[in-house]
């Protein structure tokens, strides 16, 4: 007798574990217990299987070879988790460090997997910037082996900018150089890796970059070539191009997220991802727009044929493909939805297929196995 032998992906989906005090919030009947095991049915929708319990994994970082997985836990008392993922999908916690700051939001891997790179935002003054630690080979983190305070804020923006808010950290195409995203002081920070030694980063200042006062950088990109590079900003609303020599960082363009309208209200930039093949970039404006744009690549790197569309929900603070590539999802913050478009490899359209799951305030969606 034939067995069903169906493989369906698995989701990993990262929540605020408390809701969020702003107006455009729609309320959950109550608040998310954590990290959500989801299965990816063959149509795309999502179904819940389990919670892991922990406070606020707000963004989940993936091992290359898909074995473990790393989540931010955006409390004040910031931590890190460390997390097993078995080729079932199940996941086991490993362990959990503090992130010798506040907020934090995000984090990265560097190529070679000895070390995440975590971003504590800190809304209050004083507990912002990148924090090291080092990866055992059983996936466990270590404790703390460099820090990185972001203290001083442009001041441009009232309270946003009164101190530095780390927001992000990425690596270079090559992985040479990490670079680190101060959306409070109006900078990308840039770091040598040193894969050898054991505090890897080393300051370049040489290589910073400064934005436009109150444009707060939020998130980065490098193109599939390494040639380019593409940094959304949260207040000014834009895409920021750059050309990319020698893992510098040279300023091509500035590309509006919103062209109709450019009141502050309609500018939050939020996640920017490259599709699968690389050859489009895929943006999110939140606040009163709550669109995707989808733009393509060009041979100089140069961003083209804009397409926008609605994100079905308020907030759309993380996107990301499932494995087939086919699949684009968003996590929808104050609506508690993840909405599932499909997506032409081609051309780069989105068509909307509807909530693929409704959960108290989702902020990541990763995909395994």
């Amino acid at each position: 007798m034939a067995q069903n032998t169906e493989h369906h992906q698995t989701a990993l989906v990262g929540t605020w574990t408390s809701i969020p005090d702003a107006p455009a919030v729609q309320k959950p009947d109550r608040p998310s217990e954590g990290l959500y095991r989801m299965q990816v049915n063959s149509d795309g929708t999502l179904k819940p299987l389990e919670v892991i319990r922990m406070k606020s994994p707000s963004w989940i970082v993936k091992s290359r070879d898909g074995r473990f997985a790393y989540t931010t836990n955006e409390e004040n008392a910031g931590a890190v988790t460390a997390l097993a993922i078995d080729k079932q999908g199940a996941v086991r916690v490993l362990n959990q460090v503090d992130s010798h700051g506040e907020q934090p939001t995000h984090a990265t891997l560097s190529p070679d997997g000895k070390f995440l790179f975590v971003a504590n935002y800190s809304v209050a003054k004083g507990g912002a910037g990148v924090t090291v630690f080092p990866i055992a080979s059983d996936g466990k983190l270590g404790e703390q082996v460099q820090h990185f305070a972001f203290s001083e804020g442009s001041g441009v923006v009232k309270d946003r900018q009164d101190g530095g808010h780390a927001h992000s950290t990425t690596f270079t195409h090559d992985g040479r150089y990490l670079y680190a995203a101060d959306l409070g002081d109006d900078k990308l920070h840039a770091y040598r890796y040193h894969a050898d030694r054991r505090e890897p980063l080393q300051a370049d200042t040489s290589r910073d970059v400064s934005f436009a006062p109150g444009a707060g950088p939020r998130h980065m990109v490098f193109s599939a070539d390494g040639k380019h590079a593409y940094v959304i900003t949260e207040m000014a609303g834009e895409i920021v191009v750059f050309r990319v020599t020698d893992d510098r960082l040279e300023r091509q363009a500035e590309v509006a997220l919103n062209t109709q309208n450019s009141s502050a209200a309609y500018k939050s930039g939020g996640g920017i991802i490259l599709s699968p093949q690389g050859k489009f970039l895929i943006a999110a404006n939140r606040g009163s727009d709550n669109h995707l744009l989808v733009f393509k690549i060009a041979a100089d790197g140069s961003l083209t044929d804009a397409q926008r569309y609605a994100a079905d929900g308020i907030e759309p603070r993380a996107l990301a493909f499932d494995n087939s590539g086919k699949h684009l999802y968003v996590t929808n913050v104050f609506t508690n939805t993840i909405t599932l478009f499909d997506f032409d490899a081609h051309s780069g359209k989105l068509s909307a297929r509807g909530v693929a799951a409704k959960l108290a305030t989702p902020t990541d969606i990763k995909f395994f196995n």
